[in-house]
């Protein structure tokens, strides 16, 4: 790894600290206090509390990914960073994020869960994909690795297109997505598809998207290739 990437890479993290503090702050601000409400609704009615923290996180990496086309690439090319660089320095920076804010996001459920069984909290569940499978956390923590890759390599490319072709062709591309994406719902192959994926997950399934996330992301190659510093409007 050479210095040009190293220096990319702190300035990506320098410029995450901000909104991850906000993020983490209102993430952990809603779970504790969502505890508070079930542990004083234990014994009301049917009361049940649902939350899924991969959801916050996925969306988080989603709006990162997206964002960081138009925020620092243009930056990294007025500092005379090589395209290849870029590259290099985004996949690095994409992996490390993922795996970072899996972590994190899975050892706060898992020290809530933790406060939940002394304060005998029995109405609050977390939801996780890794219920599919084995729910620990080590499991947790890979897939949601796995998965968030792959949303920042495809909200990358996303971005990738708006930026390069403008709103115009960024917006013509993702309706055709749509379209298709509605015809294969409408035939039920789509529907199929899902089924028979989800039918018997395994880590392998993951993996797989997690593959498949790699393969989104040296799509993104040509793009960096020919960006500059104007964008499309």
């Amino acid at each position: 790894m050479n210095n040009q990437i190293k220096g990319m890479l702190y300035y990506y993290t320098q410029d995450q600290k901000y909104n991850s503090k906000v993020f983490w702050t209102i993430l952990v601000a809603t779970t504790v206090a969502m505890s508070i409400l079930a542990y004083f609704l234990m014994d009301v009615g049917d009361a049940q509390f649902y939350f899924a923290i991969p959801f916050a996180t996925y969306t988080n990496v989603c709006i990162i990914a997206f964002q960081t086309v138009k925020k620092n690439i243009p930056f990294n090319l007025k500092m005379g960073a090589i395209r290849k660089n870029i590259f290099l320095s985004y996949l690095y920076f994409f992996i490390g994020y993922s795996a970072i804010v899996s972590i994190i996001g899975n050892t706060l459920q898992w020290v809530i869960e933790g406060s939940h069984h002394l304060f005998g909290i029995s109405n609050y569940t977390f939801v996780h994909l890794a219920m599919f499978l084995t729910d620990t956390w080590f499991t947790r923590t890979v897939i949601d690795t796995f998965v968030m890759f792959f949303l920042m390599g495809l909200f990358f490319l996303i971005g990738l297109l708006f930026y390069r072709l403008g709103l115009l062709g960024g917006g013509i591309v993702l309706g055709a997505f749509l379209v298709i994406s509605l015809y294969g719902l409408f035939e039920g192959w789509l529907i199929d598809a899902f089924a028979t994926i989800l039918s018997d997950p395994s880590m392998f399934t993951f993996a797989m998207v997690f593959l498949t996330g790699i393969g989104l992301y040296v799509i993104s190659y040509p793009f960096i290739q020919k960006i500059t510093v104007l964008k499309k409007v």
